[in-house]
């Protein structure tokens, strides 16, 4: 059986591929058991451990008047919408990375 060399890079190029999409798969499936291991509603030890700050630190940022909290249960936070106001609140990735930028789109 003669195989021509662009078809063995084809199908290199495949495996590689299928490779690759398992390991982000993979990866992917590890970052949203991390995410939503919480529970839907957070405590304020559970903002210590998401975000690995300081109690003292999460009572200041609690007390930010934009941060998510439920309002007829004192001390609980919405795990969702935490999530969410991080995702708005981070400038770390526009400040550090072109990530946001049209050529890295």
């Amino acid at each position: 059986m003669d195989i021509t060399f662009s078809e063995l890079e084809s199908k290199l190029l495949g495996e590689r591929l299928n490779l690759l999409f398992q390991k982000a798969y993979e990866q992917g499936v590890e970052d949203a058991k991390r995410k939503f291991n919480f529970p839907e509603v957070l405590t304020k030890d559970h903002l210590v451990q998401m975000f690995q700050i300081e109690k003292p630190t999460v009572n200041k940022l609690v007390a930010r008047p934009n941060f998510p909290k439920l309002k007829n249960i004192q001390a609980r936070y919405p795990r969702d919408q935490v999530l969410a106001w991080i995702n708005e609140n981070s400038t770390w990735v526009s400040n550090n990375t072109n990530y946001y930028t049209q050529q890295a789109i």
